[in-house]
């Protein structure tokens, strides 16, 4: 159950001020199961993981109605790792978002670390499990995480729904990490994103862009990322229909001339009260490989489809089954290979 907080009439008799009340929601999500994987040139992996079908997390939501129809809205996300207790996102200690923002009929406006579009719009929207489950993560396939998933130091603004099409718009003056000094020396990103929602049917268009440091850029590379996805999902009642298609120029600033072209298609469909059965079938053409020391790159294509089973035994807690095959998933070398993964997991949200 979501917990909330309400802060503001004591504040008051001590300062002699009056104070709005600001209502303050903790929530987060505890998700751990057993993960196999087997992958070729590698040795088999047991694992008890954290986050497999949800990334584990604590949050903290919050908002103060400032009146004329404004409100002052915050979000801070720690990501947590349930197997060992550490902060994910690299041990941040609010790795997932940190962000403040104003709202009003004129949309909203939100500063700090966000969710790039094409990682929340499309990767988060457009698959049957969002941006989950291991390798059947959208971004095995689709390049957004490329630009970023998560944006550091950036400003995002959020149109009103209007007939059921919402659009957003963001800069990041760094994408990761603080900002050093003079311009050119901080990897500068744009995330931009058009959305329709009306009844069975969701369409999402999103644009991710970084723009190389000076310290990145050479002359036998290129000078910025381009990704762009295209993705809808339909309800039928009976069963739920997911396609996606993007395109991403210039992998990890390699080179401007290559394009890798992805799709997905994918199902979901009701079994039960409290279960459904949810599947992917995922394809990158001529999809940009580099080795570790980015001395070598070559193109091939990478496939695989996924199935996953999520039971319900509450509005709060469900059981999950996750299986998976990818073609030229991994690499040793210059070699690529395919990979197996099979979960079984727990997830609880509070």
């Amino acid at each position: 159950m979501k917990k909330t907080l309400i802060a503001g009439a004591i504040a008051a008799g001590l300062s002699g001020a009056a104070f709005a009340q600001t209502n303050v929601t903790v929530y987060g999500i505890m998700d751990l199961g057993y993960l196999y994987q087997k992958a070729d040139g590698q040795k088999n992996r047991n694992a008890i993981d954290s986050g497999i079908s949800s990334g584990s997390r604590l949050g903290f939501r919050g908002t103060e109605d400032l009146g004329n129809g404004l409100k002052a809205n915050f979000l801070l996300e720690q990501g947590i790792k349930a197997d060992t207790g550490e902060s994910d996102q690299s041990g941040r200690t609010f790795g997932r978002q940190s962000w403040v923002g104003v709202s009003g009929e004129f949309g909203e406006v939100r500063a700090g670390r966000q969710n790039a579009l094409g990682y929340e719009w499309f990767g988060g929207g457009v698959t049957p499990w969002g941006t989950n489950y291991s390798q059947a993560n959208p971004k095995t396939i689709f390049g957004y995480d490329n630009v970023a998933e998560r944006l550091d130091n950036s400003v995002l603004y959020y149109s009103p729904s209007f007939s059921g099409f919402q659009g957003a718009v963001g800069y990041s003056t760094r994408r990761d990490g603080s900002e050093v000094s003079g311009s050119d020396n901080n990897e500068r990103a744009v995330t931009a994103g058009l959305r329709y929602r009306n009844g069975p049917l969701m369409a999402v268009l999103t644009y991710d862009q970084a723009r190389a440091s000076d310290s990145t850029k050479t002359a036998a590379t290129g000078e910025t990322i381009k990704n762009v996805a295209l993705g809808a999902t339909y309800d039928f009642g009976v069963v739920k229909a997911h396609l996606g298609y993007g395109q991403l120029k210039n992998r990890n600033f390699m080179d401007a001339a290559d394009t890798e072209r992805a799709w997905m298609a994918g199902v979901t469909v009701p079994v039960s009260s409290a279960g459904k059965l949810m599947a992917t079938y995922q394809r990158a053409n001529a999809a940009r490989n580099i080795n570790e020391f980015k001395s070598k790159a070559y193109d091939d294509n990478r496939s695989g489809f996924a199935v996953v089973y999520d039971h319900g035994l509450s509005k709060r807690t469900s059981l999950y089954a996750y299986a998976s095959q990818y073609s030229n998933a991994v690499k040793d070398g210059a070699q690529l290979g395919d990979k197996t993964e099979f979960a079984v997991g727990m997830r609880h949200s509070f």
